[in-house]
């Protein structure tokens, strides 16, 4: 068709049309641009998010610890020692005792310390130590070990002003065993019943990391000792179940000691850190018990024995326990004679009453 034979109205309507259709056109593509800068935009800001709050949380962390930790220094074996604020001379020190102490339990372990530096974290107050450490922490520990940082933290307001029941020597002691037996025996190191690592590390380290009471005496007397088995693998959490815990794990060692040698001790460790006390007999018992008695000639059962009779056969009997803590036996006296007296009185004064005449009262 030849668009000089269409109408005029036709022909203008159909070019409307067409104009019409051109400028949607138009604004479809603006609006496609748009929508695909405004995607790139997002896009971007997806990406930037998270970059910026890694920042921001760098910068907190570079803050916060450049805030908290006043100086830190290392020792002349390499090892890092950090401090609170106001710590540094407990620092300092720590810094200049650290190869003593590392030569020390060598000679007792019987080996050195294996791997690279480790790290100590001397801070005062619970909250410093938890967040330090980031894991809980008992109130009543004054240090502790972080097999899988390398870190020591030792909470200083839990270790200074004790005398000779304990000191920041005698803590870091402590847990340089547990560095040192961690690094020997690496993924055997739970071969080893917790409570004679604690043992070694109490008589190694010196000191007392609960308190210095009566508690392996009372328990002795009383038949509460805690069997072996219930802290094979887990620690008490309560200061008191902990500081028995502590005292008979402690006991053993020096009883085993005693009796057959430091140096079979020496030979157990070495053992279970090599893999050694693994039997193919199904009546066989743990690697530990199999090494003991390879060891020493004699089962863990027959050790245990002779060490529980010997504890209860030294005890103190009850009132010499009772005497030791005199202020504490005073009062408990005290209180029985109030108690008494008032038993007595009362049934006195309910025989007076009972014997008064019943007569009405005047009004």
């Amino acid at each position: 068709m030849n668009p000089g034979s269409v109408p005029k109205p036709l022909l203008s309507k159909g070019l409307g049309v067409i104009v019409l259709q051109g400028r949607r056109a138009r604004t479809s593509n603006r609006l496609h641009i748009r929508s695909r800068s405004v995607d790139a935009v997002l896009r971007c800001a997806a990406v930037a998010r998270p970059l910026l709050l890694l920042a921001v949380l760098l910068f907190a962390l570079v803050s916060s610890a450049s805030s908290v930790w006043a100086g830190s220094a290392r020792s002349a074996n390499g090892h890092l020692v950090r401090w609170d604020t106001g710590l540094e001379e407990m620092g300092r020190r720590a810094v200049r005792q650290i190869p003593v102490i590392d030569k020390q339990v060598e000679a007792a372990l019987g080996f050195p310390l294996r791997g690279g530096p480790a790290e100590v974290a001397i801070v005062r107050g619970h909250a410093r130590m938890q967040a330090e450490a980031g894991v809980p922490v008992p109130e009543w520990a004054g240090g502790v070990f972080l097999t899988s940082r390398s870190l020591i933290v030792v909470r200083a307001d839990r270790v200074e002003g004790f005398g000779l029941l304990r000191s920041m020597v005698t803590t870091l002691r402590h847990e340089w065993v547990h560095l040192a037996w961690s690094r020997r025996a690496g993924e055997q190191r739970r071969r080893l019943p917790l409570w004679v690592e604690e043992g070694l590390a109490e008589e190694i380290g010196g000191g007392i990391t609960v308190d210095g009471g009566a508690q392996l005496d009372f328990a002795a007397t009383f038949g509460r000792l805690i069997p072996f088995d219930d802290i094979a693998k887990t620690w008490p959490v309560e200061a008191g179940r902990a500081a028995l815990a502590y005292r008979q794990g402690r006991s053993f060692v020096q009883f085993f000691r005693d009796r057959s040698g430091w140096d079979h001790l020496q030979r157990i460790l070495a053992s279970l850190a090599d893999g050694g006390g693994v039997s193919d007999s199904l009546a066989a018992g743990t690697p530990f018990e199999e090494v003991v008695q390879e060891v020493s000639g004699l089962p863990l059962s027959h050790w245990t024995g002779l060490w529980r009779v010997r504890t209860e056969e030294e005890a103190d009997p009850w009132f010499k326990l009772l005497l030791r803590d005199f202020m504490g036996a005073v009062f408990f006296a005290i209180a029985l004679i109030a108690l008494v007296a008032f038993f007595f009185i009362r049934r006195k004064r309910k025989r007076e009453i009972a014997a008064l005449p019943d007569h009405p009262l005047p009004f």
